[in-house]
Order: C-alpha cells, then structure tokens, then sequence
C-alpha cells in the first residue's frame, strides 16, 4: 500500500509541477501582446487605401456613396479622411438627392457626419448648384450647413452669395447669413455676370 502511495504522491507532485510550469509558460510567451495591448499607439490603426468607395446603408437601403482616390482610416478617432471624391446622397426610396464633388472630406462614424472641404460643389436633382469651402451633410432628415464663401444658383432664377447657409436635404430650402447678396437674373447673359460658371 505504500509503494502505492508514493507512486500517487509523485504522479500528483508530476502533474501539479507541469501545470505550474505550463502557467509560467504561458505568462512569459503573453507577455508581449499584454504589452501591446496597452501601447495607445498600436490601438490606433491606420490603413491607407487608393481608389476607394464608401458606401453607408441604413435599413438596407443606400444612405451614401463616395469614391475617393485616396483615403485613411484613423481607428482611434473613427473616422476616415478622403481626397478628391466624388459621391451621391440618397433619399429614402434611394433616389439621388445631391450629388458633390470636393477636394477632401471627412466622414465620422460616431456622429455619421460628412464634412467636406476645400473645393466643394454640391449639385441637386432640381438643377441647384451650391459651392463653399466647407460642407456639412449631418444625414437625409438633417440640414446642409455651408461656411465660407457660399454660392447657390437655383433653377437658373436666382444667385446667392453669403459667408454662411443652411439648407434643406435637397436644395430646394435656403437661409443665407453673413455679408450676402441676391441677384435674380433673366437669362444666360445675367447668369453669367453673377456664377463661377
């Protein structure tokens, strides 16, 4: 019975040195993902992608749709910077209601905001065209927010110019702020005098 005995205090002894072997083991082999896990520099992640497209869906039904020459994705702030894009905005039943073009833009995941900057031009599906330094698309039920240097032409009738403006979805709504001007004009003569184009 004693031989026995031994026999199970070693094999218990054995076991119990392996599995702390093991356990030290597997600390020092871990070691170095726990510390990358803490370095904030190695969370932050960037991917840098040429020609993209982003596209946002909501409920299955197309929200936006960007292409971009060149684009990156900061993990750490969510949000993903583009240049020189082109794109649509959707309406509920996924018709276009604005299309744009700019020189850089911004789309942030947490606020599902689109900032564009730089040359911007946003055309809408009534013919309206709307230039400014900055743009701010904040979602298909949201206003557009215009800073700097802010010009609308709508339906061939009317031109605006104004340091800011807000406007409805689709272009058709407008308040202009800031050092503006309205000309209504006639024809392309007229049109011509007042527009960049």
């Amino acid at each position: 019975m004693d031989k026995k005995r031994k026999i199970f205090k070693i094999i218990l002894l054995l076991v119990t040195l392996m599995l702390l072997w093991g356990l030290v083991w597997s600390y020092c082999v871990t070691k170095t993902v726990r510390k990358n896990n803490k370095d904030s520099k190695l969370k932050n992640q960037h991917a840098v992608v040429k020609n993209i497209i982003v596209t946002e869906t909501q409920d299955e039904k197309k929200y936006w749709e960007f292409y971009a020459k060149s684009g990156e994705y900061d993990s750490l702030n969510h949000s993903v910077q583009l240049n020189d894009l082109i794109g649509n905005f959707y309406d509920k039943n996924e018709q276009v209601v604005v299309s744009f073009k700019s020189t850089k833009g911004t789309y942030d995941e947490k606020t599902k905001k689109v900032i564009l900057n730089g040359d911007n031009l946003f055309v809408g599906k009534n013919d309206s065209q709307l230039y400014a330094d900055k743009l701010i698309w904040q979602g298909k039920d949201k206003d557009i927010l215009a800073d700097g240097n802010v010009q609308f032409i709508q339906e061939g009738k009317i031109v605006t110019k104004s340091a800011h403006a807000v406007f409805n979805n689709d272009l058709t709504n407008f308040k202009i702020s800031g050092n503006s001007i309205v000309e209504l004009y006639g024809d392309e003569k007229d049109k011509k005098k007042y527009t960049r184009l």
